[in-house]
C-alpha cells in the first residue's frame, strides 16, 4: 500500500460534476486530486442539454466558448402521430430572451465534449484526471480523510483535508459513509439510451413519436459526433431483447414506429436507464461531501440532472476554498442548507413533468414538451436561472428598498467605462474567485476589510451625468440598464458572492456594512451557526 503526500481535496468521479468542482478549486490554488474508476474516458451524448445557468457557470470557468465549438446547430423537432403524420414542428431549445441572462437557450453538446473541455481547462492549471482509480474504502478523523484507492494491482492511500463524492447514482462514497438514498425505483419504467449511426431518416430535423405507452421515442442527429441520439421507453414487461444491442434498438423502433427503410449500425454506446427517484437526507458526513447524481437522481424530463450537479459543485467550490484558507468549517454546512431544497424541488418537478409528458396524444404531448423549453413549463424553470438562496444563512438584506434580494442570482447588464468609453459587462466583472461589491450612487462606499473579507472588488455604478473621481473604479450606466436589472432607483449596495449570488443588498448602509456582514457570520459561527 502506497501512501501519497497529503492534498487539500480528493474528488471521486470525473464526470461533469467532479470536473467542474476540480476546475473551480484548482483555479483558487487548492490542491486537488480527481480519480475515476473508468479505465478510459467515456464517449457518447448522454447528458446533452447545457441550460442557461450552467452556461454562465462554464463561462466563469473559461470553458463555454470551447463548448460552443462542439454545440449542435439548432434543428427543428418533428412530432409524429400514430399514423406517421407530422403534427408539430418546432425548434425547442431556442428560448425567448430573459432580462439579465446572456444565454436564455440551451447548448446541445455531447457529454464527451463537455468533459473534454473541462479536462482541458483542468490540465491548463496543472491537474489531470487519474483514470482506473477505484475507491475501495475511506476513513476520516477530525483533521483529514483517507481514501483507499486501487489502481489495478497497485493500492494507494490518498489523504486530503476533504473528500467529495461525484461518483454517480451508485456512489461508493455515499455507501461508505452510510448516507441514506431515500426514494423509490420505478421498476416498470426503463428507457433505452444510446448513440449510433442511422440511415433512412432525414437528418435536417430531430424526430419524436408518441405512439405507445411511457413517453416519446426520440431520434436526434448529432453531426458533431457523426451519430444519432436515441431514446425510447421500454414496455413495462421489459425490452424486446435480453441484451442491450443494436438489434434491440432496431426492434423497439420497429414495434413503436414501424417506419421501413431505417437502419441502425455502428453503436458508440448503448444502455438501459432505470428510472429512480431518490435523494440523500444529508449532503455531508464530517469531511466527506456528495454532489450531483451521488446526492440526487430523478427522471430525465427537462434535462436537469447534469445541470443540477454542476450547480452543486459551483456552490461548494468557493466555500471549500475559503475554509482551506482559514474560514470556519461551519461555512460548509451552508452547502447542504442551500442545495438540499433545490434537489427536493428538482425531484418533485421532474417527476411531475415526466408524468405530464407521458401519453399517446402527440399534439398534446408535443405542446407540453415544446412549452417546457420555451419558458412555459408549469412545474419549474428548466433554465435554472430562477434558482434562489433567499433565506440562507449567507443572505442578508439591509432593507427592502431595492429590487434584488440577498440570495438571488445577480443578473448581467452593460455599463460604460468612462476612461475608455468601452462597454463593460457585469459578468466580466464577476468572473473569477472574488466577491464583487456594486455601489450605486455617489454615497461613500462601504469599506471592505480585506483581512476579514478576503478579495472584494469594488465598482461604483453611476447614472449618466453624476460626477466621479478619477481614482475610483466608476462605471456609467447610460441607459439605466444596470439600475433596472437590480431594481435600484437611487443609492444601492449589492455584494455578490464568488458563485454569482447576492450576499448583501439594500440602499441604507454605513462605512462598515460589508465588514459587518462578514463579522456577523463569524459571530454566528461562535454560537454554533454560520
Amino acid at each position: 500500500m502506497e501512501t501519497s503526500d497529503a492534498t487539500d481535496v480528493v474528488i471521486v468521479g470525473a464526470g461533469p460534476v467532479g470536473l467542474t468542482l476540480a476546475c473551480d478549486l484548482a483555479r483558487r490554488d487548492v490542491r486537488v486530486r480527481i480519480v475515476d474508476r473508468a479505465a478510459a474516458y467515456q464517449v457518447g451524448t448522454r447528458a446533452r442539454g447545457i441550460r442557461a445557468r450552467t452556461q454562465e457557470v462554464f463561462e466563469d470557468l473559461g470553458v463555454r466558448n470551447r463548448l460552443v465549438e462542439h454545440a449542435e446547430s439548432p434543428l427543428p423537432t418533428r412530432f409524429y402521430d400514430a399514423d406517421g403524420n407530422v403534427v408539430r414542428e418546432a425548434v425547442m431549445y431556442d428560448a425567448p430572451a430573459v432580462p439579465g441572462a446572456p444565454y436564455p437557450g440551451s447548448l446541445m453538446v455531447g457529454q464527451q465534449f463537455t468533459e473534454a473541455a473541462l479536462r482541458e481547462r483542468l490540465e491548463s492549471v496543472g491537474v489531470r484526471v487519474e483514470l482506473g482509480g477505484e475507491l475501495v474504502e475511506l476513513a476520516q478523523d477530525r483533521d483529514q480523510v483517507t481514501a483507499f484507492v486501487r489502481f489495478g494491482e497497485r493500492h494507494e492511500e490518498i489523504r486530503g483535508r476533504f473528500l467529495v463524492g461525484c461518483d454517480g447514482g451508485g456512489s461508493t462514497v455515499r455507501k461508505r459513509v452510510g448516507i441514506s438514498f431515500l426514494g423509490e425505483t420505478w421498476e416498470r419504467q426503463q428507457m433505452l439510451f444510446g448513440n449510433l449511426r442511422v440511415e433512412g431518416l432525414d437528418d435536417s430535423a430531430a424526430h419524436m413519436w408518441a405512439k405507445g405507452p411511457g413517453g416519446m421515442l426520440t431520434l436526434a442527429p448529432m453531426p458533431k459526433s457523426d451519430t444519432w441520439f436515441f431514446t425510447a421507453p421500454l414496455p413495462p414487461e421489459g425490452g424486446p431483447s435480453s441484451s442491450v444491442s443494436v438489434e434491440a434498438f432496431a426492434e423497439i423502433f420497429a414495434q413503436r414506429v414501424g417506419l421501413p427503410g431505417v437502419r441502425f449500425f455502428d453503436p458508440v454506446y448503448l444502455s438501459v436507464y432505470q428510472v429512480n427517484i431518490r435523494m440523500v437526507d444529508r449532503y455531508r458526513d464530517g469531511r466527506v461531501f456528495l454532489a450531483g447524481d451521488a446526492a440526487h437522481v430523478h427522471t430525465p424530463a427537462g434535462g436537469q440532472g447534469m445541470n443540477t450537479g454542476v450547480q452543486d459543485a459551483y456552490n461548494l467550490g468557493w466555500k471549500l476554498a475559503r475554509v482551506l484558507r482559514g474560514a470556519p468549517e461551519l461555512l460548509l454546512d451552508t452547502y447542504e442548507e442551500e442545495r438540499l431544497p433545490i434537489a427536493e424541488h428538482v425531484l418533485a418537478s421532474t417527476t411531475a413533468r415526466g408524468r405530464f409528458w407521458a401519453g399517446a396524444d402527440t399534439a398534446r404531448v408535443s405542446e407540453r414538451i415544446v412549452g417546457t423549453f420555451q419558458g412555459k413549463d408549469p412545474f419549474s424553470d428548466v433554465s435554472q436561472l430562477s434558482i434562489t438562496y433567499r433565506g440562507s444563512s449567507l443572505a442578508r438584506d439591509l432593507d427592502e428598498t431595492i429590487g434584488v434580494r440577498a440570495g438571488d442570482r445577480a443578473p448581467d447588464a452593460h455599463c460604460v467605462d468612462p476612461a475608455t468609453e468601452e462597454r463593460v459587462r457585469l459578468f466580466d466583472l464577476f468572473r473569477g474567485t472574488h466577491f464583487t461589491l456594486l455601489v450605486f450612487g455617489s454615497r461613500p462606499a462601504s469599506d471592505a476589510d480585506q483581512d476579514l473579507c478576503g478579495d472584494v472588488r469594488v465598482h461604483r455604478i453611476l447614472a449618466s451625468g453624476l460626477p466621479h473621481c478619477d481614482n475610483e473604479n466608476a462605471l456609467i450606466d447610460p441607459t439605466g440598464e444596470v439600475h433596472e436589472r437590480y431594481g435600484v432607483e437611487g443609492d444601492g449596495l449589492v455584494l455578490i458572492r464568488p458563485d454569482g449570488y447576492v450576499a448583501l443588498a439594500g440602499s441604507e448602509w454605513d462605512g462598515a456594512s460589508v465588514s459587518d456582514y462578514f463579522r456577523h457570520l463569524l459571530r454566528e459561527v461562535e454560537h454554533g451557526r454560520w
